[in-house]
């Protein structure tokens, strides 16, 4: 035994027992403080900017099979952070386009025809920014207020009461700054990678892999819910109210 713990040979650790509990406690009536307001109030999602982004990406994507052409690419936009800094008009985006990708495959060839089947490969595409909001209104947002420690005076020993203190500690929850994705518009171009012609058919070519660039418009919208106040007409109905 060595100051409480004991030593364990085989493990070469300390090993020591914890034994802190609540002893005893006991609740204390509270009052809840009533305070009259003359205002009708409520809390809703009130709009801090709005502000369109654009993103330029480029991604290459290899098809599970040859294809001889697109037939149709289905995307969408998904966003997996939208986060503004605090006192800051910067914004942080991330997010992906989620690609459904329809392409004719190649079974048989013949000098008359190309024939296969319909198939498709669903991809994400990932993108990230950071934006920078020029039209921002102020959020509310507001830091803890430093803890406060009130020492009393020990006659005794002159000097402070290391046995008794009182603490005052403060904590502010601020709402959340939100986003709300309002429209999005892609832009691109597709550039196949590696073609090659399909012999007897000079105007037909397979692939399998293929380049596209994109460019991508988010329009977004920065929310907070915030009181919002009316006053009541008459002072005596503030209870009503």
């Amino acid at each position: 035994m060595y100051n409480g713990e004991s030593y364990n040979e085989e493990s070469s650790l300390y090993e020591t027992k914890c034994e802190g509990k609540i002893v005893e406690e006991q609740m204390i009536g509270s009052y809840p403080e009533e305070k009259m307001h003359h205002m009708v109030t409520v809390k809703v999602p009130v709009v801090i900017g709005e502000f369109t982004v654009q993103i330029d990406v480029e991604s290459k994507i290899k098809l599970p099979e040859k294809a001889l052409e697109i037939k149709r690419i289905k995307k969408n936009i998904y966003l997996t952070q939208c986060r503004l800094v605090a006192h800051t008009n910067k914004v942080f985006i991330k997010g992906f386009v989620r690609k459904n990708i329809e392409f004719a495959t190649i079974s048989c060839v013949t000098h008359e025809a190309i024939c296969g089947d319909i198939k498709h490969a669903t991809v994400h595409v990932p993108f990230h920014c950071v934006a920078e909001v020029k039209c921002l209104r102020p959020a509310e947002l507001k830091a803890n207020p430093p803890s406060k420690e009130i020492i009393y005076f020990d006659e005794k020993n002159m000097g402070a009461d290391i046995k008794q203190q009182d603490l005052i500690s403060k904590e502010r929850f601020n709402e959340r700054v939100f986003c709300e994705l309002e429209h999005s518009s892609i832009y691109e171009a597709d550039i196949v990678e590696d073609s090659k012609p399909i012999e007897g058919h000079t105007a037909e070519h397979e692939f399998q892999t293929f380049i596209e660039k994109e460019v991508i418009y988010l329009t977004l919208k920065l929310l907070q819910n915030q009181q919002v106040g009316e006053s009541c007409e008459e002072p005596e109905d503030a209870c009503r109210c």
